[in-house]
Parts: C-alpha cells; structure tokens; sequence
C-alpha cells in the first residue's frame, strides 16, 4: 500500500529534505526550507525522515569500509590470473623487428 502523502512527482516544488527517486534509487537532498526537486514529473520521489537518514547512513558508510577492500582483492586476483593464464593482451610485449638480407 503507498502512503501518497510522502510521494511527489519530479519539478514539484516540495519541502527541504531527503527525497529517494523511486526509479534509478538516487538520493536527492533538498536544502532550505522549500526547493524543487530535479527530473521531469515522470520521476517519482519518495520523502525520506530525516531521522531514517541519520539511522541508516553510518551503516552504509561501515558497509562502504568492509566491502571495499573485497573488491580490490578480487580484482587483484583477478588480474594475476588472467596473467598467468594468458589472457592479459597488454602484458605480452611487442617483438622488435627483424632484419632480412
């Protein structure tokens, strides 16, 4: 069930605060006491308490810190075995031009 109340439609004129746009899930911040929201009103936006947003966002950034350091070990082993297997087309150097008489 939708709680219409918290939802408006992008170029609307809304209060300032954290809206979430339904569609490509951006954070769109709305500073001061009244602003318009970004996009055509195709864009569905979803207002977000502030309290929620204070809640939620240090656990996005101890998320951020935990998974970022997977992601380099992946794409380092990634890389070592694409070089091992071959695959890497920038590792293989160029041979030097032979002469012929």
């Amino acid at each position: 069930m939708r709680n219409e109340k918290n939802e408006t439609r992008g170029g609307n004129k809304v209060d300032g605060g954290f809206y979430l746009n339904r569609k490509t899930w951006d954070l769109v911040t709305v500073n001061g006491k009244k602003g318009v929201l970004p996009g055509n009103p195709d864009n569905l936006f979803l207002k977000v308490p502030t309290v929620a947003m204070l809640a939620v966002a240090p656990v996005l950034g101890a998320t951020l810190v935990v998974f970022l350091p997977f992601v380099g070990f992946v794409l380092f082993a990634v890389a070592g075995f694409r070089k091992v297997a071959g695959l890497d087309k920038t590792a293989k150097a160029a041979e030097p031009a032979r002469e012929t008489r």
